[in-house]
C-alpha cells in the first residue's frame, strides 16, 4: 500500500506559522489577523493512498460509497461503470443501451440519476466525452442504466427554437456538473465556426433539470452565464449552492471587471448566480488565483469554503506553457481570437513532455498557497464523496496521445471533524464577487427537446487524456495556424525587448 502525508503533525503548525506571516507580510495584513483566517485543511495532513484498483480518467462517488467511470468495453469503446472502490462487482451501466463513446459520470445528489456525455450520436468527434473537444452531448440515466435521456440536442439558447448548429460546425459540451440540490445544471459549450465568421465560441450554460413526475426529464430556462469571450472550463459547484467555479483565459480585453485573465493563461473563478445580489441574470464573479503563469485548471471547494484546491503545473516549472505566459506577462502581450487559438495551445500543453500537474490549496482570505501533493504526473478531474471525507482521481502517466497508464489515488485530510466539514449557511463575504459585463450574458429561453435522435456505430478509444476519433477537425489546424502566428509575434517581441534580431 502506498502511502503519503504531504505535512507530518511534526512540523504542521511550524510549517502553517509561516505562510501565515508570509501572507500577511506580503497583503498588508498583521499576522494575528491573517491567522485568524486560516481554515482547519490548510495546516491538516492529507493522507494519501493508491488504490487497488485502477479507474479510467474521471471516476466520481456514488452515494453509497460506490464508484462511477469510464472503461473501455471489449471493443476497446469508453462506456459508464458503476462498481466498489476495489473494483469488485463492476457492472457496464451503457454497454448496450447507447453507441460510446459514454464517459464522465457524475450521480446527482439524493441518488436519482445519473449525469454523464456521449459522443455515440455524433458520427464525427474528437477528444473524451464531456472532456473537450468536439461532439459531446448531456444524457442522464437512471442508477441501473435505464431511461437514457438525451439533454442537450445541438443546443445554443442564442439561436431560438431550434438550438442547431449549422451543419458541418464541429460543437462540443462538456464538464458538466450538478448543484449541490440537485436542480440546476452547468456547463461548457463550444463551437468551432470558421475564422472568416468569427472562429470559435465558447458559453458556460446554466439550466434548471426538470424531473417531472411522468415524462422524461429535461433542461429548463437554459442560460448564458458565461460571456462568449476567450476560453472557459466550468468546474465543481460551491458546496452551498451559490455558483461555481471556474477556468477562464483570453485577452486581456475581458468582462470581468475583478481582474481580466491574460493572454493564454489560464486562472481560475468563482461565479455567483444565486444570493444577494447575484442571480442567473446578473451573476457576479470572484478571482481566486494570482500570476503565476502555471497552467491551473480542475478546481473544488474545501466543505467550509475558505479555501479551494486546484490542480496546478506551478511544482515542475520550465514547461513549454509557462514559458509562453511568462513571456506574454513580462511584454503585456495581447492578440485577437483568442477562444480559437486555445484549442491548439491546449492540445500543445498537454504533449509536452515535462507537462505534470499537482494538487495545491489555496487559502481565500490570504492567497496563501500550499503543495498537497508531489507526484509530478498528471492530475485530471478529482472531487469529493457525499460527506466531504474523500477525494479520488485517477493520474495518467505519460504523455497523451501516447502509450500512458494510470494510477487510481484516494485521499482525506487528517484530524477534520463533522462540525468542520459542515458548510456555511451564507456565502462567505470574500466569494460575494462584481459584476461582469452582461451585455454579453443571454437571457432564459424554452427548454430544450429531450428526444435522443439517432446515434451513430460507437468508435475505439483509448484511455487517455485526449483520445481522437477520426482526426483533428480541419478547422481546428486553421486555428492552429492562427496560434504558430501568435507566437511568431511574441517571440519577435521578446527578441526586440532583450536586443536581438527578429525574424
Amino acid at each position: 500500500m502506498e502511502t503519503q502525508a504531504t505535512l507530518k503533525r511534526s512540523d504542521r503548525a511550524w510549517r502553517a506559522a509561516a505562510v501565515t506571516a508570509l501572507s500577511a507580510l506580503l497583503l498588508g495584513l498583521p499576522a494575528a489577523a491573517a491567522a485568524d483566517g486560516l481554515g482547519p485543511y490548510f495546516s491538516a495532513s492529507l493522507h494519501v493512498k493508491r488504490n487497488s484498483y485502477t479507474f479510467g480518467q474521471t471516476p466520481t462517488w456514488t452515494s453509497t460509497g460506490g464508484v462511477l467511470s469510464n472503461e473501455p468495453d471489449r471493443t476497446g469503446t469508453e462506456q459508464v461503470y458503476v462498481s466498489h472502490l476495489g473494483g469488485s462487482a463492476i457492472r457496464c451501466l451503457t454497454c448496450g443501451r447507447l453507441p460510446g463513446p459514454n464517459g464522465f459520470p457524475e450521480q446527482q445528489p439524493g441518488g436519482r440519476w445519473i449525469l454523464f456525455c456521449s459522443m455515440g450520436a455524433q458520427p464525427e468527434h474528437f477528444g473524451g466525452p464531456c472532456l473537450g473537444g468536439y461532439g459531446s452531448d448531456i444524457y442522464v440515466m437512471r442508477p441501473n442504466g435505464t431511461q437514457l435521456t438525451r439533454l442537450t440536442v445541438s443546443s445554443d439558447p442564442a439561436k431560438g427554437a431550434s438550438y442547431n448548429t449549422p451543419a458541418g460546425i464541429p460543437y462540443d459540451n462538456y464538464h458538466a456538473y450538478w448543484s449541490p440540490d440537485g436542480r440546476h445544471l452547468v456547463w461548457t459549450r463550444t463551437e468551432a465556426f470558421p475564422l472568416s465568421a468569427g472562429g470559435q465560441r465558447w458559453e458556460i450554460l446554466l439550466a434548471d433539470f426538470v424531473d417531472p413526475a411522468h415524462g422524461r426529464p429535461h433542461l429548463a430556462h437554459v442560460r448564458v452565464v458565461g460571456p462568449a469571450f476567450g476560453v472557459y472550463e466550468t468546474q465543481a459547484w460551491a458546496p452551498d449552492g451559490s455558483g461555481f467555479l471556474f477556468t477562464s483565459f483570453g485577452p486581456r480585453r475581458s468582462p470581468f471587471q475583478a481582474k481580466p485573465p491574460g493572454w493564454m493563461h489560464l486562472e481560475l473563478y468563482f461565479m455567483r448566480v444565486f444570493g444577494r445580489g447575484a442571480s442567473p441574470s446578473h451573476p457576479r464573479v470572484t478571482p481566486l488565483t494570482g500570476i503565476d503563469p502555471a497552467y491551473t485548471e480542475q478546481a473544488i471547494f474545501t466543505p467550509d469554503m475558505r479555501e479551494v484546491i486546484v490542480m496546478s503545473s506551478r511544482a515542475r516549472p520550465g514547461t513549454w506553457y509557462q514559458t509562453v505566459i511568462t513571456a506574454a506577462q513580462w511584454l503585456g502581450f495581447d492578440a485577437p481570437d483568442a477562444g480559437s487559438a486555445g484549442t491548439p495551445m491546449f492540445l500543445a500543453d498537454f504533449s509536452d513532455p515535462k507537462f505534470t500537474s499537482d494538487l495545491f490549496m489555496v487559502h481565500l482570505a490570504t492567497g496563501a498557497v500550499r503543495q498537497l501533493t508531489a507526484f509530478h504526473h498528471v492530475i485530471p478531474e478529482f472531487g469529493w464523496n457525499s460527506n466531504y471525507t474523500t477525494l479520488i482521481w485517477t493520474e495518467v502517466v505519460g504523455i497523451p496521445g501516447h502509450k500512458v497508464k494510470h494510477i487510481t489515488r484516494v485521499a482525506g485530510f487528517t484530524g477534520i471533524t463533522a462540525a468542520q466539514r459542515q458548510v456555511p449557511r451564507f456565502t462567505p463575504r470574500g466569494l460575494f464577487g462584481a459584476p461582469i459585463d452582461t451585455a454579453r450574458v443571454a437571457g432564459s429561453i424554452r427548454p430544450i427537446s429531450a428526444g435522443l435522435g439517432p446515434a451513430a456505430p460507437g468508435r475505439r478509444v483509448t484511455r487517455t487524456v485526449a483520445a481522437a476519433q477520426g482526426g483533428i477537425p480541419p478547422v481546428v489546424v486553421t486555428y492552429g495556424v492562427l496560434l504558430i502566428g501568435q507566437l511568431d509575434e511574441l517571440a519577435n517581441l521578446a527578441k526586440i525587448r532583450i536586443g536581438l534580431p527578429s525574424f
